[in-house]
């Protein structure tokens, strides 16, 4: 190698070094590592309410639990709420699955894609309910959407956007969008 070929050689050799040498230092956002406290698969829980009562019940899949978060992840959930009415003696009871859920401060449980609402004693005006996200508080035992809700019952068959119902109270609101097809068949 001849001087005219070496010289330009190294300049950009030293121009590389002190490139390598003053370059700003790229830092990475560190993300947080945050590992689950337990999963467990199978899972079955009996919650019962201040007087004693089972008040609810929850199954699923898969359960993973972040103490951090205060949440727990749930696949394939379903809830089992119990509404008994102490004057009447009269029991309620129904029953919410889905294929995804999250429960946050164990009290309002999330339950998204395909959910669906029953109620088991098929003594109410609504016997089914399916949606794609619902919220549940389970203390109140009130559910609530955002999204197009469709419900069933004994000769009729509705649908709406956003709605809360008490299943304490029977009480259904359906905000906007509101369609009703009636039967007029008897059983």
């Amino acid at each position: 190698m001849n001087k005219r070929q070496t010289i330009p050689f190294i300049l950009l050799l030293c121009a590389f070094l002190l490139w390598l040498y003053f370059k700003p230092a790229v830092v990475l956002p560190e993300l947080e590592k945050q590992q689950p406290n337990y999963i467990a698969y199978n899972v079955s829980s009996t919650h019962f309410d201040e007087m004693g009562a089972i008040g609810h019940e929850l199954f699923a899949d898969k359960t993973t639990h972040f103490t951090e978060k205060g949440i727990t992840l749930f696949e394939n959930p379903k809830v089992i709420i119990y509404i008994e009415d102490r004057q009447t003696k009269r029991s309620t009871t129904w029953q919410i699955s889905s294929k995804e859920g999250i429960l946050y401060e164990q009290n309002r449980l999330i339950l998204a894609n395909e959910v669906q609402v029953k109620n088991l004693s098929l003594d109410q005006l609504v016997q089914t309910m399916s949606t794609e996200k619902l919220t549940i508080l389970l203390d109140k035992k009130e559910i609530s959407s955002d999204q197009l809700v469709t419900w069933q019952g004994p000769q009729m068959q509705q649908q709406g956007v956003g709605m809360w119902a008490s299943l304490i109270t029977e009480e259904l609101i359906v905000k906007n969008q509101i369609n009703a097809v009636y039967h007029n068949e008897e059983n």
